[in-house]
């Protein structure tokens, strides 16, 4: 119950991906209407062993934070990393851990690891450990398991909205949109499965099998050229 791993992933305000929809015959295109927006939100997930979640935060791209983009209640660079440890991470578990230590594993970006955060992390009993470089497809369980989910989910949510009010996803509604998405996703099994799938708890590490530490390598010998191309180009 002390054991939490954070992640952070880009979210779209506009409505992307393909559908599937009712349209007239003899048409070979279908239009839907919806917001063309492509402007991303960055949202902190931050999960616990045992099936819980943190209140998820919420980044908005601009200079300026509006009061109305939060009625609904990109980083992370250092000065955010040890302010989101400071005001969001700590607040929420230190009750709960009734002075217990606390283990928080984050990807390993140079930005989490600064010197303020360590210190604090040191000061407050909380143990902060990275995840080695390139492994993350295999030992992030948020990526592994919860943000496919949590893409759907909001893809839909989305969708329903812009159905509901016949307009797009603006800033000031995305909170709203992305929580009740958020909720459908991160369920106390999606959570557990996340741990359980990385070999983190419970503790196993043979879930991680060898194939997935292997060095990438360049498989594909395809052309994907559009037009046939002459005999040198090809090789």
């Amino acid at each position: 119950e002390d054991m939490y791993r954070m992640d952070e992933t880009n979210c779209p305000r506009g409505k992307l991906g393909k559908d599937r929809v009712a349209g007239g015959a003899g048409k070979r295109t279908q239009h839907q209407q919806g917001g063309a927006n492509r402007e991303t939100v960055m949202a902190l997930v931050t999960i616990c062993a045992d099936g819980s979640t943190l209140r998820p935060t919420v980044i908005f791209k601009g200079q300026n934070l509006w009061s109305e983009w939060t009625e609904n209640n990109g980083w992370t660079d250092s000065e955010i990393a040890i302010e989101w440890i400071k005001t969001q991470f700590d607040p929420q578990t230190r009750e709960k851990a009734q002075s217990r230590r606390r283990v928080l594993l984050m990807d390993g970006h140079s930005s989490h690891f600064t010197e303020p955060v360590i210190q604090f992390a040191l000061t407050y009993d909380i143990i902060v450990m990275g995840y080695p470089p390139h492994c993350t497809h295999a030992l992030q369980g948020l990526d592994v398991v919860c943000f496919a989910k949590m893409k759907t989910e909001l893809k839909d949510a989305v969708a329903e909205f812009e159905g509901l009010h016949g307009n797009p996803v603006a800033k000031g509604d995305f909170t709203g949109v992305f929580g009740a998405a958020f909720v459908k996703a991160f369920t106390e099994d999606s959570v557990l499965a996340a741990f359980r799938a990385t070999g983190i708890h419970p503790y196993d590490p043979s879930v991680i099998k060898p194939e997935k530490l292997k060095p990438a390598e360049a498989l594909s010998v395809k052309s994907s050229f559009a037009l046939t191309q002459t005999s040198p180009v090809k090789a």
